[in-house]
C-alpha cells in the first residue's frame, strides 16, 4: 500500500476542490493508495507543511494548485528521494505544461498510480526558499503584484495581461548590476529574469531553446524595451524562436549562482510570488526535485 499527501489549493486559478477530492478518491483509493489531503489558508508555509510529513513515510507529496503551489511543496521535497506529482488547478500551469502534465484533473490524478516516468529537474534557491521555474524582477514583478486574485480565478491570464500592459505604459529601462563568479555586468532593461524553465508563461514563448531545467546552470535573461512596439518586436521574436534577432532580448549563463541588484527599489518575483525587494541572490540546486511526469513527455523536460 502506498501513502501520498496531497497539498490542495482551495482558490487557485478556477480550481474545483469537490472535483479534485473526487478524481483523487476515484483513482488512488481504487488503486489501493491512502491519502492525506491538506488545504491550503494562505497564511502557512506550504515547504514547511510537507517538511513537517516527510517523516511520516509518504510516498508521494501532490500539489493540486497552481505554479505557486507547486513550488511550495517542491521547497519541501528538494533535496530529497520523494517525488513530487502535479495536479494543475492554477490560472497558468507552467512547470505542468512545460513538463507535460495533463491539465485536465480526472487525467492528472490518473497518472499518479498508472504509467509514467520520474525526471529530475534542477531548483532555484533564494535564501532559504525554492522555486522552480523563474525569479525576475521589473514588469514582471510589478505585474504579479498588482494583478489581484479575484481579476485572476474570474479572468485568468487575461488578468495578467490587462495588468501587464498598464504596466507597460511610460514605464521605462532600470540599470541592473548582475554578478557571477566575481564579476559584474551592467544592462539597461525593463525585465530581468533568473531562468530555471525556458517557457513564460506559456510554453509557446520561450527565452530560448538553450535553457534546460536539468542542465545545472542559471541563465539570466533580460528585455529592454522602451514602448509597446519594442514590446510587441520582442514577443514575436519569442513566439518565433528567433530571439537573437531581436535586438531588445539577451540571454546569458550564469553558473551556479547570481546577484542581482539595481538603481531603485524593485519587487522580486518567484514562481509567481512577490518575495520582496531587490537585491536578490539565486542559487541552483542541480537536479533537486523529482518530479512525476507522462512517459512520453520525457524528452520535453529535457528541452
Amino acid at each position: 500500500m502506498k501513502h501520498a499527501f496531497v497539498v490542495l489549493n482551495p482558490v487557485a486559478g478556477n480550481s474545483d476542490v469537490g472535483a479534485v477530492r473526487r478524481a483523487l478518491e476515484r483513482h488512488l483509493s481504487a488503486a489501493g493508495w491512502t491519502y492525506t489531503v491538506y488545504e491550503t489558508t494562505g497564511e502557512e508555509s506550504v515547504a514547511d507543511v510537507v517538511r513537517g510529513a516527510l517523516d511520516q513515510g509518504f510516498d508521494l507529496f501532490v500539489a493540486a494548485g497552481g505554479d505557486g503551489t507547486v513550488s511550495g511543496v517542491a521547497g519541501g521535497v528538494v533535496r530529497t528521494s520523494t517525488p513530487l506529482a502535479i495536479v494543475p488547478v492554477g490560472t497558468g500551469n507552467t512547470l505542468a505544461r512545460e513538463l507535460g502534465v495533463p491539465l485536465d484533473v480526472e487525467v492528472a490524478v490518473q497518472l499518479l498510480v498508472g504509467e509514467h516516468a520520474i525526471v529530475d529537474i534542477d531548483a532555484l534557491q533564494v535564501g532559504d526558499r525554492f522555486f522552480v521555474l523563474n525569479v525576475s524582477t521589473g514588469v514582471s514583478a510589478l505585474t504579479m503584484r498588482d494583478t489581484r486574485r479575484r481579476d485572476k480565478r474570474r479572468l485568468g491570464l487575461i488578468a495578467y495581461l490587462w495588468t501587464g500592459l498598464k504596466t507597460l505604459l511610460g514605464l521605462q529601462p532600470h540599470r541592473f548590476t548582475v554578478v557571477t563568479g566575481g564579476r559584474a555586468a551592467h544592462f539597461q532593461a525593463s525585465e530581468l529574469t533568473v531562468v530555471n524553465s525556458g517557457a513564460l508563461g506559456d510554453p509557446t514563448f520561450r527565452w530560448g531553446p538553450q535553457i534546460r531545467m536539468d542542465d545545472g546552470q542559471i541563465e539570466v535573461c533580460t528585455v529592454r524595451a522602451r514602448n509597446l512596439l519594442d514590446y510587441l518586436e520582442a514577443a514575436w521574436g519569442l513566439l518565433t524562436g528567433r530571439q537573437r534577432r531581436a535586438p531588445q532580448i539577451r540571454c546569458l549563463r550564469a553558473g551556479r549562482s547570481v546577484t542581482v541588484n539595481a538603481d531603485e527599489p524593485l519587487p522580486v518575483q518567484a514562481d509567481g510570488e512577490v518575495i520582496g525587494q531587490i537585491p536578490v541572490e539565486v542559487r541552483i540546486v542541480p537536479g533537486g526535485i523529482r518530479v512525476v511526469v507522462p512517459v512520453h513527455s520525457i524528452e520535453v523536460s529535457e528541452s
